[in-house]
């Protein structure tokens, strides 16, 4: 049986036309719930709410987490699963003299300590009171593990060791294809280690599997995917899958002139990944789109129109558009990258996944950009520079990351050969050489890293306004980007300093973190100043 988060997000919308499951929760509808629900400290576990209002605010209706429901009609009631008894449904109905029928439909709710709760006060005719209570009785009477899970993940999030299981399956298409794994699909795996952010250490092991990868050594591809679904959250398998299926398509795609969907691997294994038709067709299309993207000039108007085919897709396969992206864009962008991309169109993915990736950038609007406006020409392509600027960015960092790992395996070398008694002169005269190569090697990639992080540096501000930066951060689902930035200044008095000592990846992030929140728009930094003004007005006058 499925777990109690699959359950859930696969049957809730049942009970109405007001329900919402994650990731596709709007962002508004998610931050209303967050705060009238009280689920500040578990947002990110949402799987799915039910909007009660007419306005469509969220403020009221249902909550589902893989604990608990809370029901809000005013103040929320939380009721964990693992108390509760049983679940009853009443509908009285009732006729008066002139004939009109009243109905009168309700929940009760019984918990184990024998206390009823009465559910009632939600919309008749979008709500059933019925599927609510059948759903409410399968989850109390056929599971037993109760447990929330984060609900959108980067795999750039998850464990070192399920990142080494992920890219062992895409190895092994590569050498299974023609027994030979060639520098296009070489190339590929580099970029995909980079995406995914691996450590030295993983990328090492990749590595060494490749180089050692024979009909004899190869690790079974069931065993890597059992290991991929045992290392991962029920949540996140489908998603890993549908991820995985579209890595492995880009791979294969990359050693041929022409796209085709004669892809032997894929059809041996389709069973192993346990994903529909639907959901291979949505991932063959996803890298298609983004060779388009890569490989066609298209305009903003185009990259939209294509999004909104592979959204529609998406929706018809009942799989969410963020889940194909979950370790980026197979033309090489990051999950970040591609999310960002699509929100400067208004196509945010609902990608509001945890702070290593900064995914709430997905969903954010960028303030101040025209788009399709034809006012100017070179704006109708912003959106495809945007990506593009995020490729050649993944690209300089896999170019960094290889040259790192080839001076790490030189050294390795060297020591081998210098620590072997019977060493010509002619020998040790080339280590040294190898060895200064690769030093000077290292050492211009230190400087173009010192020249990058100069740049990045300019796009964050030395000085931090944190009253602006408060009021533009001021919903639950961007607090994690304020704490994300506010990590990186330094408290001096009553100013905020960027510090010294910040990476040019964090830096590029926090660049981009500003640039969607509008820091440097006019507009926002006279609130910020008006806000400045009003915190202290009111500690004059409370003695604050």
């Amino acid at each position: 049986m499925n777990s109690i988060n699959i359950f859930i997000k696969e049957n809730v919308k049942k009970i109405g036309q007001g329900a919402h499951v994650a990731p596709d929760i709007p962002e508004k509808k998610l931050n209303n719930a967050i705060v009238a629900f009280k689920c500040e400290d578990f947002y990110e576990s949402i799987l799915a709410i039910y909007d009660n209002t007419l306005m469509g605010s969220s403020k009221e209706g249902l909550v589902f987490t893989g604990e608990k429901i809370i029901f809000n009609r005013g103040e929320p009631i939380e009721f964990a699963f693992n108390s509760l008894k049983s679940i009853e449904h009443i509908r009285n109905e009732t006729t008066n003299e002139k004939g009109k029928v009243s109905v009168d439909e309700y929940i009760i709710i019984v918990t184990k300590d024998n206390e009823d709760h009465k559910i009632t006060g939600l919309r008749s005719g979008s709500f059933s009171y019925k599927e609510f209570s059948v759903l409410l009785d399968k989850i109390i009477t056929e599971f037993e593990d109760y447990k929330e899970e984060v609900q959108v993940k980067t795999i750039i999030e998850m464990p070192p060791e399920l990142k080494v299981a992920y890219l062992k399956v895409i190895v092994n298409m590569a050498f299974i294809d023609d027994k030979i794994i060639d520098e296009k699909e070489l190339a590929e795996l580099f970029l995909l280690m980079t995406r995914l952010e691996l450590n030295k250490e993983s990328r090492f092991s990749i590595r060494s599997y490749i180089s050692e990868i024979t009909e004899d050594t190869i690790e079974p591809v069931k065993s890597l995917l059992d290991f991929i679904k045992n290392t991962s959250e029920s949540s996140h398998y489908k998603s890993l899958m549908i991820s995985l299926v579209k890595d492995l398509i880009n791979v294969y795609f990359s050693t041929k002139n022409t796209i085709d969907r004669d892809f032997l691997f894929l059809e041996a294994n389709r069973d192993l990944f346990d994903i529909s038709n639907e959901e291979i067709d949505l991932a063959y299309s996803a890298v298609e789109n983004d060779y388009k993207l890569l490989t066609e000039d298209i305009d903003d108007s185009e990259i939209k129109k294509n999004a909104k085919e592979l959204a529609a897709k998406a929706v018809a396969a009942g799989t969410p558009l963020a889940a194909v992206y979950i370790s980026g864009s197979v033309i090489g962008m990051s999950a970040a990258g591609i999310t960002s991309g699509l929100a400067t169109l208004g196509m945010g993915m609902g990608m509001t996944g945890g702070i290593a990736v900064i995914g709430v950038v997905g969903v954010m609007s960028y303030k101040g950009m025209k788009h399709l406006t034809g006012a100017n020409e070179l704006d109708r392509y912003k959106t495809r520079e945007l990506m593009l600027h995020d490729v050649i960015k993944q690209t300089q960092k896999t170019i960094s990351s290889i040259i790192d790992d080839i001076n790490y395996i030189v050294k390795k070398l060297n020591d081998t050969i210098l620590n072997h008694s019977d060493q010509t002169e002619k020998i040790k005269k080339l280590v040294k050489l190898v060895a200064q190569f690769q030093g000077a090697m290292k050492s211009v990639d230190n400087k173009a890293e010192k020249y990058k992080n100069s740049v990045e540096r300019i796009h964050s501000p030395k000085n931090l306004d944190i009253e602006r930066l408060k009021s533009l951060t001021d919903s639950p689902t961007k607090k994690k980007v304020y704490d994300f930035i506010i990590e990186n200044y330094d408290k001096e008095e009553n100013s905020f300093v960027l510090k010294d000592n910040i990476t040019t990846e964090v830096l590029d992030k926090m660049a981009e973190l500003f640039e969607v929140l509008g820091y440097f728009n006019m507009d926002n930094i006279l609130k910020g100043k008006a806000a400045e003004g009003m915190n202290k007005l009111k500690g004059k006058l409370f003695g604050g």
